[in-house]
């Protein structure tokens, strides 16, 4: 019998209680997202997925960090974890402990964080508040080079927030999607 040692506390039915599998779980997401993830955004996801609490995906990750099976890296000011040999041996091995439908939404959701903040880093959506509402601007820039941009005028700013979202989920489909409609 599995022993619970963790808070239940946020968790959903199915969710993981015992800091073992909550260790596996953070090594075999950070094994298996092939980007920079941070700290936060790796809890965040955890958490957004109901799978593991807040404090104790802070806990695990300090504890595999003190055992070294995980390590932070920084790039361009940012720490971001990466696992190390040790974790990702240990994950693989015991990953059978965890029910696939975890693992993947557990991978899904911190791939979903991570890329929301590269596309958040590498373009530009901004709202602006005018006489006749809101402006939401969104640019896709790279190397200095602003390849599309696009003002959209909304009446309020619920509408400016959802068209900003909208955009930086996937900037790529939104310059795609004009391109396609403009050719065809």
């Amino acid at each position: 019998m599995v022993e619970f040692d963790a808070f239940a506390g946020g968790i959903v039915i199915g969710g993981l209680r015992n800091m073992l599998e909550i260790k596996i779980l953070v090594c075999y997401t950070l094994s298996s997202v092939n980007m920079p993830i941070t700290r936060n955004q790796l809890c965040d996801s955890l958490q957004q997925t109901g799978l593991v609490n807040y404090f104790d995906a802070n806990t695990a990750i300090d504890e595999l960090l003190e055992s070294e099976s995980v390590f932070e890296k920084e790039a361009d000011g940012v720490k971001y974890l990466e696992v190390a040999s040790k974790g990702r041996n240990s994950a693989r091995e015991l990953e059978n402990t965890l029910l696939p439908g975890v693992r993947e939404r557990a991978v899904k959701a911190a791939i979903g964080i991570a890329k929301r903040a590269r596309f958040e880093k590498e373009n530009n959506a901004v709202i602006n508040k005018t006489e006749n509402g809101y402006d939401v601007v969104l640019e896709i820039e790279d190397a200095g080079v602003k390849y599309f941009t696009l003002t959209l005028n909304v009446p309020d700013v619920l509408q400016a927030e959802q068209l900003r979202d909208g955009f930086l989920n996937d900037p790529g489909k939104i310059y795609s999607t004009v391109i396609d409609s403009l050719i065809n």
